[in-house]
């Protein structure tokens, strides 16, 4: 059964809380896409900005394994600083949620500092379910299910802009996840969703912006 806690559902595909326990509603057939509204302490926020100040430029550190060993991976790769194992312990919490939610063995995690959008383009996941959370800057775009002409992706959108493929009807149905928010896409590959993968792109960005994400998948 669906949380009903402080949640939202737009044409029942979407589910959003403030509290954790929303992921659960990933397994409703009806929901493609979970947001955990969550806000970020002060001590994470203090080290995203200081990862942000120490790479001027993108990088990307990919990792795997159960959040005991992320953990220990995160402090021998990432920069030391007052509040490293706040952060660290931030995304090994996340790991946690993920494998047991998804009776995984670990996750493939991802860490990105982006200086420009990763994936400018509508688009829908090949697999089953990823989880992506930003921890500074512009967070990931994504349309609701209702209204789309899922032909008009990939090769159907002929190298066009996505304004002008026709997948959607108008601009103002784009949606933003916030900063801090941690959300869990439904993919092409989970379970009867063939066809109905969450649609999402990255944000854009400008010279000046940059942004610190994350994106975990389940390894079984």
């Amino acid at each position: 059964m669906q949380n009903t806690a402080m949640v939202s559902a737009t044409h029942f595909s979407v589910s959003q809380s403030t509290d954790p326990a929303v992921f659960t509603n990933i397994y409703d057939a009806d929901i493609n896409l979970c947001v955990w509204q969550r806000e970020l302490s002060k001590e994470v926020t203090q080290y995203s900005d200081f990862l942000l100040n120490q790479h001027p430029y993108a990088t990307e550190l990919r990792l795997s394994g159960n959040a005991k060993e992320l953990e220990l991976e995160l402090g021998n790769n990432l920069p030391a600083h007052n509040q490293q194992q706040s952060f660290i312990s931030n995304v090994g919490l996340l790991a946690e949620m993920l494998t047991c939610l998804l009776g995984a063995k670990a996750v493939g995690l991802r860490l990105c500092v982006a200086s420009k959008a990763t994936c400018p383009r509508f688009h829908v996941d090949k697999l089953g379910c990823r989880l992506i959370t930003t921890y500074r800057g512009k967070a990931t775009e994504w349309l609701d299910n209702a209204n789309l002409d899922r032909t008009k992706l990939g090769r159907g959108a002929k190298g066009q802009d996505d304004s002008k493929t026709g997948l959607y009807p108008n601009s103002k149905i784009i949606q933003q996840l916030n900063f801090g928010d941690v959300a869990l896409f439904k993919g092409e590959l989970w379970p009867d969703n063939e066809g109905r993968g969450i649609i999402h792109r990255s944000p854009s960005l400008n010279e000046s912006e940059r942004r610190l994400f994350i994106t975990m998948d389940a390894i079984t």
